[in-house]
C-alpha cells in the first residue's frame, strides 16, 4: 500500500507546476490508501480556495458562518470532481490512528505538525512504508520512504 497525501490531491485538482506529477503518482500505483484526515484536509482546501475566489471569503469564521447559512454548494462541483477520483482510483480511506501520547511523541522527535504526525503514525499503524507526498517533512520519518 502507498499513502497519498493531501498535497498531491491539491496538486491535481487545482493548476500548479506539479500537478503533471501528481496525476502521474495517482495513476501509477493501484494500491492506494488515504485516511479520513487527508480528506479533511483536501475538502476543506478545495471549500477555502472556491470561497476566496467566488465569493470573496478570506476568513475561516466568514467561512463557517457562510456555510452555516447557504452550504457549500459553491463548491459541489470541484467536491464531487475529488470523490469521483478518489473512487475511479479505488483509493481506500483509512481511520486515522493515533493517541496523544504516540502524537505528542512524533511530533516532537521528527518536528512535524499535528496533521502529519497523525499522518505517520496512522501509516505506521496500517504498515504503510511508502507515502506519495511533496512534503519533505516525511523524509525525517525512519518508517516511510517518500515519493516522487
Amino acid at each position: 500500500m502507498k499513502f497519498v497525501d493531501a498535497n498531491v490531491f491539491h496538486y491535481y485538482m487545482f493548476r500548479s507546476k506539479y500537478t503533471e506529477q501528481a496525476a502521474t503518482l495517482l495513476k501509477q500505483y493501484s494500491d492506494l490508501v488515504t485516511s479520513t484526515g487527508v480528506l479533511d484536509e483536501v475538502m476543506f482546501v478545495i471549500i477555502r480556495r472556491l470561497a476566496e475566489k467566488r465569493l470573496g471569503i478570506r476568513k475561516i469564521a466568514r467561512l463557517c458562518s457562510y456555510i452555516r447559512s447557504s452550504g457549500v454548494g459553491f463548491a459541489s462541483a470541484e467536491l464531487a470532481r475529488f470523490v469521483r477520483l478518489l473512487e475511479a482510483l479505488d483509493i481506500v480511506v483509512l481511520p486515522d490512528r493515533a493517541n496523544p501520547r504516540e502524537l505528542l511523541e512524533v511530533m516532537t522527535r521528527y518536528n512535524l505538525p499535528p496533521s502529519d504526525a497523525i499522518i505517520a503514525l496512522t501509516c505506521k499503524h496500517y504498515g504503510i512504508d511508502v507515502i506519495l507526498t511533496f512534503d519533505n517533512d516525511f523524509k525525517h520519518v525512519p518508517w516511510l520512504k517518500v515519493m516522487p
